[in-house]
């Protein structure tokens, strides 16, 4: 047992009314605070507080506890006035549901923004993520936009949850940081057009090269769904239809992949190679 052990810890079992919300955020079933998202292990903490994000509650195992860090950190959780409660090996478990535990779980809100809150430069770069339906490709994106410098991600037709454990995951904690803002197709197509965006949309049928579009101004990057592909929506409301040369038997690639080949082509359209914008790139 760490000899940093924090004082005052409420013992809880898995009945307990914040271990019951916890586990129904993660599952996403009702009662559960809205934005609210479940957070396990010290990674997804740090990253979570990195982030300014609010947190409702903490839970800890002093016995699987792992080094100075996770110890250290829960007297900051209580002195920034988070409630820390104290479980069982057992209830933890149940609650992570993952191979080796650290000790540490907390619940968390993601920050609530709106399509007014994005800056818009003569340089801005959006991404529209259209019926998404697998949530690790849905954190791909957003790992990617921030990646390249995006200024937000836009779901429209949302079939996933922001909040699910693998968005998270696959997000490598971006998901927390990154402008994420859910609105209707014609909501956000009204806002793109309010704002002079460019909008491309990617499509495996398009006769023109990613390569070949032009990302001048403010770009709006669109894609479609897995399942169902680019909806007519889009393929009516977009600038331009662009597609990635596929030499093999694949007709596409995955969307993540997709969008780091748009995204950075379109961030060095953008910069144009003389680092206004991105000092390494080459």
């Amino acid at each position: 047992m760490p000899a940093s052990r924090p004082r005052d810890l409420v013992p809880v079992g898995i009945s307990h009314p914040r271990v019951e919300q916890f586990r129904n955020t993660k599952r996403n079933r009702r009662p559960h605070p809205t934005g609210g998202i479940a957070l396990e292990g010290l990674w997804a903490i740090r990253s979570a507080l990195a982030a300014g994000l609010r947190l409702d509650a903490a839970f800890v195992c002093v016995s699987l506890l792992r080094g100075d860090a996770a110890a250290k950190l829960l007297p900051e959780l209580q002195a920034a006035g988070v409630p820390v409660y104290e479980v069982s090996e057992r209830v933890l478990r149940r609650m992570v549901e993952r191979d080796g535990p650290d000790g540490l779980a907390a619940m968390g809100r993601l920050s609530s923004r709106t399509l007014a809150d994005v800056h818009v430069g003569a340089s801005t770069r959006v991404v529209v993520a259209d019926g998404f339906e697998l949530a690790g490709n849905l954190g791909t994106i957003i790992r990617t936009a921030d990646g390249a410098g995006a200024s937000a991600v836009i779901l429209t037709d949302r079939r996933v949850r922001l909040a699910h454990p693998l968005v998270l995951k696959a997000s490598m904690g971006t998901v927390l940081s990154m402008p994420v803002i859910e609105a209707d197709r014609p909501e956000a197509l009204r806002w793109l057009r309010s704002a002079s965006f460019t909008i491309v949309a990617a499509h495996p049928a398009a006769g023109l090269s990613y390569r070949e579009a032009d990302y001048r101004g403010p770009v709006a990057v669109v894609f479609g769904s897995e399942r169902y592909g680019l909806a007519g929506f889009w393929r009516e409301a977009a600038d331009t239809m662009v597609s990635i040369p596929m030499l093999g038997m694949a007709e596409s690639l995955n969307v993540g992949h997709a969008a780091a080949l748009l995204l950075y082509e379109a961030l060095h359209r953008q910069t144009d190679g003389d680092g206004d914008e991105c000092s390494t790139w080459a």
